[in-house]
């Protein structure tokens, strides 16, 4: 039997009638849409052909790690499916042999991954590969070498951009040691240039530039060959944007 004393009133019929409760059918959540980057990111292909090896490579690995962390999918996927072919391409273009070409399993060993440590006549496939290994496998370390610099900002703050390039930069200066450390940040600094805001590349600067001050002190940057050079950043024609 139902308590007419808890059946709710509908106000809005003339004579106040009391009307039964009806619940809510249940309905599923949705599942999350599939990120693309080229809803961010319009790549030119004219000008990619100009970029030299390792600034294409920083790009994609970027544009990657970009839509993994908008929920794009896992990591090997977007790689396969945003950087492999392009930068395959490449290096064909510029006589380089890649590895076999199968999704690299990044969470851990296999075929087509490489180490972190990159020699300087590698391709831009495998570059893009080690450093997005790198990024994988250190990812909480290279965090909290953020978190500890940035006194007065949560990391969660940070552009996303910004946060990955930053990532990017600590990656390279601690994991590739054919790498200049000033090239590392003047490339990424340029990178953040055309695809983030107009202040990116100064904040970007100064969180490099004191991250790289305290790791050499404590020993953490160990850099040999080609590494111990001191590199600018080449010359780049702006990418396009999406608004």
């Amino acid at each position: 039997m139902i308590d007419s004393t808890h059946i709710p009133v509908d106000t809005s019929s003339p004579d106040n009638a009391r009307v039964p409760f009806e619940p809510h059918e249940h309905v599923e959540a949705l599942e999350p849409a599939r990120i693309e980057t080229d809803e961010w990111f319009e790549n030119d292909p004219v000008r990619d052909r100009t970029l030299p090896k390792r600034r294409l490579a920083r790009e994609r690995v970027m544009q990657v790690l970009y839509a993994f962390e908008l929920g794009g999918g896992e990591i090997d996927t977007l790689f396969w499916d945003l950087a492999e072919r392009e930068l395959r391409e490449a290096d064909e273009r510029a006589g380089i042999t890649s590895a076999p070409d199968s999704p690299p399993p990044f969470e851990g060993g296999g075929r087509g991954v490489v180490s972190p440590d990159a020699e300087p006549n590698e391709g831009a496939l495998e570059f893009a590969r080690a450093l997005t290994k790198a990024l994988t496998l250190h990812r909480e370390e290279i965090n909290q070498i953020i978190t500890e610099k940035l006194q007065r900002w949560e990391f969660s703050r940070v552009a996303l951009i910004d946060r990955i390039l930053i990532q990017m930069g600590i990656a390279e200066l601690l994991y590739f040691p054919d790498i200049p450390p000033k090239a590392s940040i003047n490339e990424l600094i340029e990178i953040a240039k055309d695809y983030s805001t107009e202040e990116s590349g100064k904040f970007i600067n100064g969180i490099l530039h004191a991250i790289m001050t305290h790791l050499t002190e404590t020993g953490k940057i160990q850099k040999s060959g080609r590494g111990l050079m001191e590199e600018s950043a080449s010359g780049y024609r702006p990418a396009k944007r999406k608004n």
